[in-house]
């Protein structure tokens, strides 16, 4: 039996279709689905990959496809694999041979005189819209990792995100404060991405300026640090003046407008002795450095920075693409590089519970309370070697 594929493209929205119009015969200036014939040595599914990045120029990244259903063609030794999927954002498509066009669901597709396939495109499509795409924004997916609950903390507009591998799961939540929090997860392994460890002084050492090292040309991303007295400040100028008295330096815009984070978080854990040193500090930035083997130049505010960072984090676990971080970002209604932020964090703390991390400075000080000044990172691509 020869296999051939079909791919039914739905837009981002999932009110239209991708068609082909065939410019050869069979079924000439006839609408179809994108598709082609899978190779000898390759599976079906890079088959039909492979065949929608040549025909239209959608690649891996930008669509999850999942297979459909197969039509056997007995007398003429064909199966034709049907697949489906549906874009995770708009995009210009790549024509090769046949134009594409997008046609809105209200379409009569049995009409033999517009589409291809003896009105088989009908059946398909009737298929195809009662296939559940939500699959692929479920909260939960699978992920290879295991050993203990691990989790990563990333602070949002309205409180925190908090991304879970547990039991060869993850999972993303959204909380109010901290002791919401830790009432409903409980974990082995906890990073998150605040300053914990204040400064009384200047003589005291936070990890800032080793961090800032391993991020060369991004150093900007890890801001300066307040001392204790400008984090308890009640007003601007009063944190301010502290932050000049006690470290003599001046208080970044950035570093203020997060200060109600740090504030919350070192109450918390001052309130809170048995998770002092147990929640801990870790950047982002600086462990997407670590785990893809050098810095990320760009922004994760943006569609490629985030892709860029879903792809770093597919290393680990592959089924977190674009597409599933968009729509998490909308249920939990969050930034994407708060999703993606919160999830690279609980991968650096479940590479804590297998001993495969470090902490800058190598042998922290305490701070005037005794939390460390430290930030958890995974260890170098060589050192695991």
């Amino acid at each position: 039996m020869k296999h051939f594929n079909c791919i039914v493209v739905f837009s981002p929205e999932k009110d239209k279709v991708l068609f082909c119009k065939r410019a050869k015969e069979p079924y000439k200036s006839l609408y179809n689905f994108t598709g082609g014939k899978v190779e000898p040595g390759e599976t079906s599914m890079e088959a039909a990959y492979r065949e929608l990045k040549e025909e239209t120029g959608i690649r891996r990244s930008d669509i999850r496809l999942f297979r459909l259903m197969d039509l056997t063609y007995y007398a003429q030794k064909i199966v034709l694999e049907i697949y489906v999927g549906r874009l995770q954002s708009e995009m210009p498509l790549t024509e090769e041979i046949n134009a594409l066009e997008w046609l809105p669901l209200t379409e009569n597709f049995a009409d033999a005189k517009k589409f291809a396939g003896e009105q088989n495109i009908a059946h398909i499509m009737n298929i195809a819209l009662q296939y559940p795409l939500e699959e692929e924004n479920r909260a939960e997916i699978s992920c290879g990792l295991s050993g203990g609950c691990s989790v990563g903390i990333d602070g949002c507009r309205g409180g925190w995100i908090a991304a879970v591998i547990s039991d060869g799961m993850l999972s993303l939540h959204k909380f109010a404060d901290l002791n919401e929090l830790t009432e409903k997860l409980p974990f082995d392994s906890c990073l998150i991405d605040m300053v914990i460890g204040l400064q009384g002084n200047e003589q005291q050492i936070r990890p800032d300026d080793m961090a800032r090292k391993i991020l060369k040309g991004k150093a900007y991303t890890i801001f300066t640090s307040p001392c204790r007295k400008a984090v308890y400040g009640e007003t601007k100028e009063e944190r301010r003046k502290a932050n000049v008295r006690v470290l003599h330096k001046k208080l970044p815009i950035q570093t203020d407008a997060i200060i109600p984070k740090m504030r919350e978080v070192d109450e918390f854990l001052q309130a809170n002795s048995q998770y002092k040193n147990v929640i801990q500090e870790s950047h982002p930035e600086v462990c997407f450095a670590r785990l893809n083997g050098s810095v990320l130049m760009t922004s994760k505010h943006d569609s490629h920075g985030i892709r860029e960072r879903a792809a770093v984090i597919g290393k680990y676990l592959p089924e977190v693409t674009e597409g599933w971080i968009s729509s998490r970002s909308r249920a939990l209604k969050c930034k994407k590089d708060d999703i993606v932020d919160s999830i690279c964090l609980a991968v650096t703390a479940n590479l804590m519970l297998q001993g495969r991390t470090e902490t800058i400075p190598p042998e922290p000080e305490a701070d005037d309370t005794g939390l460390l000044m430290q930030m958890v990172i995974p260890r170098e691509i060589h050192q695991e070697l």
